[in-house]
């Protein structure tokens, strides 16, 4: 059984970028980044490897984790932004095994969308928000839609409390 975890990058600003790849995070972003980061570290399995899309506010997300938890390794692969729910799941195929539990930071509507066809149903993915799935295969590359459970969901605004 494999564990994959679906993270939306943290909240953006729209008003200091040009470009939407520029887009830095903004106050609610940098704030949600750490909460996130306290979850995952205290996970029995933490992430093994944070696989981003290399947009700014992906990047500074993942960062943000990798610092947090400390031991995992951290990649950016271009095709990761705003890919469609196809893309995402050939990069996904192309990972090392060893790479259990794994974590994908991307964008939306892709994201959601491959949320949707891994786990069977449609599931709104905010800013921030993380969805673990379990999926039944051994390797990534056997990763099919449908085959996917959801093991747990959580959104930031839910875990405020915990950061006091």
């Amino acid at each position: 059984m494999k564990t994959l975890l679906l993270m939306r990058h943290a909240k953006s600003d729209w008003a200091t970028a040009t470009a939407d790849f520029d887009r830095p995070l903004n106050q609610r972003g940098r704030q949600a980044v750490p909460l996130v980061a306290r979850l995952l570290a205290g996970l029995k399995e933490k992430p093994r490897t944070i696989l981003s899309s290399p947009a700014l506010r992906a990047r500074e997300t993942a960062e943000g984790l990798a610092a947090g938890l400390g031991s995992c390794d951290l990649a950016f692969d271009p095709r990761l932004y705003l890919a469609p729910s196809q893309t995402l799941g050939a990069v996904l195929a192309e990972q090392g095994d060893e790479c259990d539990p794994l974590l994908v930071i991307g964008h939306n509507p892709g994201l959601e969308e491959w949320l949707a066809v891994l786990g069977g149903g449609a599931c709104h993915l905010p800013t921030a928000g993380v969805a673990a799935l379990a999926l039944e295969v051994e390797h990534w590359a056997e990763v099919r839609g449908g085959e996917g459970r959801l093991l747990w969901f959580f959104v930031p605004r839910l875990g405020e409390g915990l950061s006091r």
